[in-house]
């Protein structure tokens, strides 16, 4: 895959980062819906296309890559001290942050947290084979800068190389 079209393709994922998780609006019953849609001018047809036209692959990617990202960055703030904890531990602090949770219920906000469980699914997605294509320069910004995490960085801080 080039630069290029990493860059597009984690955009959205990069923006939700830095303006934070995006405002969800509890919905429990059909007419709270219906009043939202007459509310905002939203018609039952655009609905249903957006409906059929969803792929939850995206959702799933960004919240992937949500979670990547954040352990990419615990893993530079270990580097930088020095001292790269195991992976486990640093799995564990990323469950543990305030911004993880936030994230976790701005996707799934119908769905309980449960941390250990969320650590086990982390840790085991970062060790997937099938994954290693996601950890490539490029998919990567330093935490509040607009400036790439670099293949040897990625190599030193992952795979100890």
């Amino acid at each position: 895959m080039k630069k290029k079209d990493i860059q597009n393709e984690m955009d959205p994922v990069f923006r939700s980062l830095v303006e934070g998780p995006p405002k969800t609006r509890k919905v429990s019953k059909w007419i709270e819906l219906r009043d939202y849609m007459e509310e905002t001018g939203i018609a039952p047809e655009d609905v249903f296309k957006l409906i059929s036209s969803k792929a939850t692959a995206n959702i799933r990617f960004n919240w992937k890559m949500i979670r990547f990202t954040l352990f990419i960055w615990a893993r530079i703030d270990e580097d930088k001290g020095r001292y790269l904890k195991p992976k486990i531990d640093t799995v564990r602090h990323v469950v543990r942050l305030i911004k993880f949770r936030q994230f976790f219920e701005a996707y799934f906000g119908d769905k309980p947290f449960d941390e250990e469980k969320e650590i086990i699914l982390l840790n085991k997605l970062i060790a997937e084979k099938p994954q290693k294509k996601y950890f490539k320069e490029g998919y990567y910004y330093y935490n509040h800068t607009s400036k790439y995490v670099s293949q040897s960085t990625l190599d030193r801080i992952l795979w100890n190389k």
